[in-house]
């Protein structure tokens, strides 16, 4: 660019060769301010149209703590599923609680999306051998 630049400067102060100071001004235009702004043009509309092909998207609630239906309540408000992953018999908290969920909570993902959950059981509800 500074290049072109330098030869636009010398030809314009000489001022004999008024074509060729044309062409190449035409062509620094052309190439230095034309052409990337339809590259960034194009650039932008294939950006909204990726953004727009994606499926709507919600944020993950926070659900620990919670019994398995008020956190089955709050997910379907939130337009997602639930799915229990695991069960845990050894803690010592009130059983019936949610105590982990995947994904965590503020995390974006598609409607319909099951949240798994680990809830705590009593030692008494376990299943026999």
């Amino acid at each position: 660019m500074r290049f072109l630049l330098g030869v636009l400067v010398g030809y314009s102060m000489r001022g004999n060769e008024k074509r060729l100071i044309t062409v190449l001004a035409t062509t620094a235009f052309i190439v230095y301010i034309v052409l990337p702004a339809i590259m960034l043009l194009a650039l932008s509309l294939d950006v909204k149209k990726e953004r727009q092909s994606r499926p709507a998207q919600t944020r993950v609630p926070a659900i620990k703590g919670l019994s398995y239906e008020d956190a089955e309540t709050k997910l379907h408000g939130s337009n997602l599923n639930i799915r229990l992953l695991a069960t845990r018999y050894d803690l010592p908290i009130q059983p019936g609680l949610i105590i982990d969920q995947v994904p965590q909570p503020g995390e974006e993902v598609v409607y319909g999306y099951a949240v798994g959950v680990t809830i705590t059981k009593a030692d008494s509800d376990r299943p026999g051998p």
